[in-house]
This record gives structure tokens, C-alpha cells and sequence, in this order.
């Protein structure tokens, strides 16, 4: 890894959260010196642990000056305005300067829901097959946390990618997998061909290409001849399912019955596994049993218990309608209470309504600000339902318990992210499972 240019460098970090704290971590380990560095963030910086002789901005104008600075170190949820645009030549991401600096075997994935599920299989994949490889995040620890050695030629990383961070993102990688797309984010990226542009940067000068088939079909052109790095999973491929096993290139590998993860969503994102371990000529033994033993990751769809003889499942990573419809059609007419809402970010709710109004749901928990956007397109229905409107997860989890028919399932997926009273989605759900297990034990 080669830090020369930084060395000589005026370097300012972007906002001093998780990641810019881990980015000047990173820089002050590699020997670059504290007075290169500036930090700039609205909110006032606590300089009590820092490094004498660094600079803090902070306030109105902390983004006032700058051109004066060779390299931005801009935390990747950070939306391009046009402050930053004049300066868009300085700016760098942390996983553009991983990209930079490791130049050896990547998988890089990307989708609208099931990214991380995909990641963390093709990791057990990879480990199970005995490679050495790191597991890259994209919610949690930041890039630069997570990956250290930079200069191991055997090392392989699988990486997940949000819209945010592929927006900018220029990258030589050897396998890349573009998997489900649907309207989500489009705030930041103002409209859905934006939000479809930075996916598919994805696609870009990478060795081996893996997509789910229906998102070729609806979002691309489709060409009478595939191009050669390209390879399409899932109906009408090699990479397939009928209604009780999974195949590649027409051998059966494995039943359905044996899978753990619910829902066709997740069923999708088996066939991409099943792709990757093909063309990294992986065995079917080795992908076959890393399937079985495959378990739900953690605040997505998980099982929490069954207390009282109700099945509460966490399913925190649901923060778009879409992804709530799938949690629904994956437990079938189970669901008998439904926590729903959070921050207002105008998403279409019209499609997870009339999901609501077909499925067997009887109660309501509704979640500030868009519970009561929903509650107001179940208005000629809501008599229906049992309904409480409430910011706290107590009170949520209490009515869940008093309500729930036996045997049924009070389902946490709540189409919108919940950033108003939590922190994000892992907090929600650790509040939710938090409050299962204290109220049902």
C-alpha cells in the first residue's frame, strides 16, 4: 500500500461520525502526521481525544473553504451538493480507497434487499471452500475497520456495496453480483434512474458479472448475446429452482425443505450463491453444505422465540415497502400482527396496503411519521384491525403479547427506517428483541 500522496498532503475529514473517526484512525496508524489533518462537521467536535495540533471546524460554514485542501474524505452517506460537486476531483470514500490500495481477488455485491445475506453466504462459501477471506460490511464497521492487510496477494475480501457508496466509485475487481432493484434511497439520489446508474456502476470493470435475470430483463437492455463476463441466475438459466430443489447446469444440488432462510426473496438470493460457487469452481459438496448450515442473519427475518405460544420475528432491516411485502409473502397468512412505520420519506405505500388488506393481519402497531400515512390509506378498513399508534417498543412488544392469536406471529417490519427514535435498524431491532424476551420470560 502506497500512502506517499497522503504523506504530503492537506487531508479534511467529512463529518466525524463512525467513519470519519475510522478514517483518522487509519491515517494516524499509517504515519500521517495529526497537523495534516483537519476535521470538518456541523455539529460542534469533541476534541478531548484527539491529537494535539489538529484542526476542528464546525458550525454554518464549516464547509466554506474547501479547495484549500488537496484530499476530502467524505463519509459515503454524505449526498453530493453542490458545495461539494466544485470539489467532487478531491473527494475520496473510504471504499474507494480500499479499491485504490488492494489490488487482489474482491467480490463486490450489491442489491436493493438481501445485499447482506448474499455477503455474509458468499463469505461462509468462501471459507467453507478453505479460502483466506475477509468479510466487508456495509452497515456496521466502516471499510478501513474491517480490512487491514492490504498487501497479502492470496487475500480475497467479499465486499457489500450500498447505492451510496457505487455512486462515485471506480474499481478493477474480480467478481461482482447486481442482484433485486426496486425504488429505494431515491431522496438521496433524486430519482430511480439515478438510484439505478450508481448500481450499476457495480457492473464496471469487473472480471465476472452475476445478476438476477429479472433484473436484467426490466432494468437493462437485454442483448440477443449475453456479454461474455456476464452470467444470469434464476428462471430460465442454469442456476435455477423448481417447486422442491435447487440445480446448477441441470444436476439437482439440493431440496428446498432443507434451506433455513424464508421467503422467495431469499430463494433468489441462493441462486447467486450457486452462480459464484460455479465460477469459482468451488465443489457441490462444499456449496451444499454451506446452505444447509445457513442461518438467518441477524434482524433479517430472524426467529427471535416463541413466547406464550406467539413467533416474534425481526425482520429491523425492512425500511422500504417492498421489502416489508416480502417479509409478508414469506410467512405465507402467519402474520397476525404487523409493526409498521418511521421516518416520513414519501415512499409509495400503496402496494404493502393492499398486501395488508389480503393477508390475515389483525392488529396494527404504527410507528411515527408514516404510521399514520398508512393508517390513513387503511382508512375505509381500519375498523378491522386492532390499531395503536405509540413511539415506544414497550408499549409496541406489551399490545403484540395482549393481541397476537396463539400460534401465529407477530411480525417487526416496519417499511420505513425508524431514524426519528433510533439510531438505525439494528438498534430497533435489538430494542425489539430486547423487549420479547423481557416481557415474554
Amino acid at each position: 500500500m502506497n500512502l506517499s500522496k497522503y504523506q504530503s498532503s492537506k487531508i479534511a475529514i467529512l463529518w466525524f461520525g463512525r467513519e470519519g473517526k475510522s478514517t483518522l484512525n487509519f491515517l494516524l496508524k499509517h504515519g500521517i502526521s495529526p497537523i495534516q489533518i483537519t476535521i470538518l462537521d456541523q455539529k460542534e467536535i469533541e476534541k478531548s481525544d484527539l491529537p494535539e495540533g489538529m484542526v476542528c471546524i464546525s458550525g454554518q460554514d464549516y464547509l466554506s473553504d474547501l479547495d484549500s485542501y488537496d484530499i476530502i474524505f467524505k463519509t459515503a452517506g454524505m449526498s453530493y451538493n453542490s458545495t461539494l460537486l466544485v470539489v467532487k476531483d478531491k473527494l475520496m470514500t473510504q471504499v474507494q480507497f480500499f479499491f485504490d490500495n488492494f489490488r487482489w481477488k474482491v467480490i463486490a455485491i450489491t442489491a436493493s434487499k438481501g445485499k447482506t445475506t448474499m455477503t455474509s453466504m458468499a463469505y461462509s462459501l468462501l471459507q467453507n471452500a478453505g479460502f483466506p477471506v475477509i468479510l466487508a460490511w456495509n452497515i456496521g464497521k466502516p471499510v478501513l475497520d474491517q480490512i487491514s492487510n492490504f498487501d497479502d496477494p492470496d487475500q480475497y475480501v467479499v465486499i457489500e456495496l450500498s447505492s451510496f457508496m457505487l455512486e462515485t466509485l471506480v474499481k478493477k475487481n474480480f467478481i461482482s453480483i447486481l442482484w433485486s432493484i426496486f425504488p429505494v434511497h431515491l431522496d438521496w439520489h433524486g430519482n430511480m434512474e439515478n438510484y439505478l446508474r450508481a448500481k450499476a456502476r457495480i457492473l464496471l470493470w469487473s472480471e465476472t458479472n452475476i445478476m438476477l435475470s429479472s433484473s436484467y430483463e426490466h432494468f437493462f437492455s437485454p442483448q440477443p448475446a449475453l456479454p461474455e463476463n456476464l452470467v444470469l441466475t434464476w428462471k430460465n438459466t442454469p442456476y435455477t429452482r423448481d417447486k422442491s430443489a435447487f440445480y446448477s447446469s441441470s444436476k439437482k444440488l439440493f431440496d428446498l425443505s432443507e434451506i433455513q432462510l424464508l421467503g422467495e426473496h431469499n430463494l433468489r438470493n441462493i441462486s447467486a450463491i450457486v452462480a459464484l460457487a460455479s465460477k469459482m469452481w468451488i465443489s457441490d459438496e462444499i456449496l451444499v453444505d454451506t446452505i444447509r448450515n445457513f442461518a438467518p442473519v441477524r434482524h433479517r427475518l430472524q426467529k427471535v422465540w416463541t413466547f406464550r405460544w406467539i413467533d416474534f420475528y425481526d425482520d429491523a432491516i425492512s425500511t422500504s415497502p417492498f421489502s416489508s411485502i416480502a417479509a409478508l409473502d414469506a410467512l405465507w397468512d402467519q402474520v397476525d400482527t404487523l409493526f409498521l412505520g418511521g421516518v416520513d420519506w414519501r415512499y409509495d405505500f400503496s402496494a404493502l396496503v393492499d398486501r395488508i388488506k389480503k393477508s390475515q393481519i389483525r392488529n396494527l402497531v404504527l410507528f411515527p411519521d408514516s404510521g399514520q400515512t398508512i393508517a390513513t390509506l387503511l382508512a375505509s378498513d381500519l375498523d378491522k384491525y386492532n390499531v395503536i399508534h405509540t413511539r415506544s417498543m414497550e408499549e409496541w412488544v406489551r399490545f403484540a403479547y395482549d393481541h397476537t392469536s396463539p400460534w401465529k406471529i407477530a411480525l417487526l417490519s416496519t417499511a420505513t427506517p425508524s431514524f426519528s427514535l433510533r439510531k438505525d435498524f439494528e438498534e430497533k431491532g435489538d430494542l425489539f428483541q430486547e423487549w420479547v424476551i423481557k416481557l415474554g420470560g
